[in-house]
């Protein structure tokens, strides 16, 4: 078959997935991913939260962020402390149990750390015995609690006043957000609690556009296979026939779009469209559409499917289901076009790797290029286990595991476990479907 072929698929088989146990509404796979956007686009607080009668937003002083949660002026942080209260344990009791019985205890966690002024522990006195321990994700802790409050502290926040296209002369370079940010001419980040604030959002636009571009930073010496090249280069020979067909109006008008999928999509889908006017802006030639695919992808409940055109050539596309599902509304696939995105699906989690397969076989049938990332080692590591596990006769490596340059910079932390955290799109991998097979004699 040749790279550029089209092909139609068979149809796939429906697998459903029950609800884990957890918060109500939480599916399995969610109760292991836990980043959320919600608080970088909350809306401001309600004037009731200052001095009786005010009609003021709350403001919060930038030299006075931090706040246990109870106390918080901010309600929803209130809130948050109490939903941690309510799912959370404490530590010291659930080591002490488990050495014990090898039960692990669910006390809640009453008591917040002075430190970090989250709910930690049941008391101060398991916080005490637990000090050195927790202190290894404390520091974290405080810091992701000066961020939720600066968020809603009620000042413009300027970093998230993002360039528009870039120009023509002007080269971008994909080694780090440092010199993104620089040459894309971000010129309101100016702290590293902004990056983070902005790291977070972008994470997934620019992870997208870093792996498309010609410049990006996954080459043949940094973890791009040859047969990671060879995808790449069919998906870049795309681009630059946008970039010569704009000369002409009626070239451009037949060319192909790119097709971007974002499988399992969730916190991706929920950005604000424009979000993604950053990821165009890279490829500014190119039509794009991107796909969102998954049972928690649509962006209003009362929508089976959905289409927001952002400009006029960039389109999202919401579609609620399982990939191997719905697959025969995107196929036929082509290796010049498509290219697929998976981020932090949990493959190898043990509640979602039944789940994955059916739709990880669909993909690679594509032979289309395949990009998935990891929230930290180990979870990259999981995943790329039980791909080679499941599938590794039937799939090319593209691009072997490793450490993501526009990995968020910020640590999400899980509401039942504060030792657990995720960073989105920590660790980048990619693979495609066979292409071929030799036949020794």
């Amino acid at each position: 078959m040749s790279a550029g072929q089209r092909f139609m698929l068979p149809c796939a088989r429906r697998v459903t997935a029950g609800l884990g146990k957890g918060l109500p509404g939480l599916s399995e796979r969610s109760t292991k991913r836990f980043i959320s956007l919600k608080s970088l686009f909350a809306p401001p607080p309600p004037a009731g939260e200052t001095a009786v009668g005010s009609k003021q937003r709350v403001v919060i002083k930038q030299d006075d962020l931090f706040h246990q949660l109870s106390k918080s002026p901010i309600k929803e942080m209130r809130q948050k402390g109490l939903l941690i209260q309510e799912h959370g344990c404490c530590p010291t009791c659930v080591h002490e149990t488990s050495a014990s019985t090898g039960q692990a205890a669910t006390r809640e966690p009453m008591f917040e750390c002075p430190d970090c002024g989250y709910p930690t522990h049941c008391s101060a006195e398991h916080w005490a015995a637990d000090k050195s321990r927790h202190s290894e994700q404390c520091g974290y802790l405080r810091e992701s609690n000066e961020d939720e409050h600066d968020l809603r502290s009620g000042r413009t926040l300027r970093e998230f006043e993002f360039p528009s296209a870039q120009l023509p002369e002007v080269v971008v370079n994909f080694k780090s957000w440092d010199t993104f940010l620089y040459t894309r001419s971000f010129t309101n980040v100016e702290s590293a609690r902004a990056m983070r604030h902005v790291s977070k959002v972008l994470t997934y636009p620019i992870t997208i556009g870093a792996t498309l571009h010609q410049y990006s930073p996954f080459t043949l010496g940094s973890g791009l296979t040859p047969e990671g090249l060879k995808s790449m280069t069919a998906l870049r020979t795309t681009i630059k026939e946008h970039e010569l067909a704009r000369s002409e109006k009626e070239l451009e008008m037949q060319q192909t779009p790119l097709r971007i999928f974002i499988l399992g999509a969730r916190a991706e889908a929920m950005l604000p469209p424009h979000l993604y006017l950053q990821l165009s802006y890279l490829l500014p030639s190119s039509s794009m559409m991107v796909y969102f695919v998954g049972p928690e992808s649509i962006p209003t409940a009362d929508e089976t499917r959905s289409t927001i055109a952002v400009s006029p050539r960039l389109a999202l596309k919401y579609h609620k289901g399982y990939f191997h599902d719905v697959i025969w509304n995107f196929a036929p696939f082509d290796p010049f076009t498509d290219v697929f995105f998976l981020f932090s699906p949990g493959i190898g989690h043990p509640k979602g790797r039944a789940g994955w397969q059916p739709t990880i076989e669909k993909l690679l049938e594509t032979k289309c290029p395949i990009f998935a990332t990891g929230f930290h080692q180990e979870d990259m590591d999981n995943d790329v286990a039980a791909l080679t596990e499941d599938f590794g006769s039937e799939m090319d490596w593209l691009l072997k595991p490793q450490g993501n340059p526009f990995a968020s910079l910020k640590r999400d932390f899980g509401i039942r476990n504060l030792s657990e955290w995720a960073i989105a799109n920590w660790g980048i991998y990619g693979f495609r479907g066979k292409r071929y097979e030799v036949q020794r004699k």
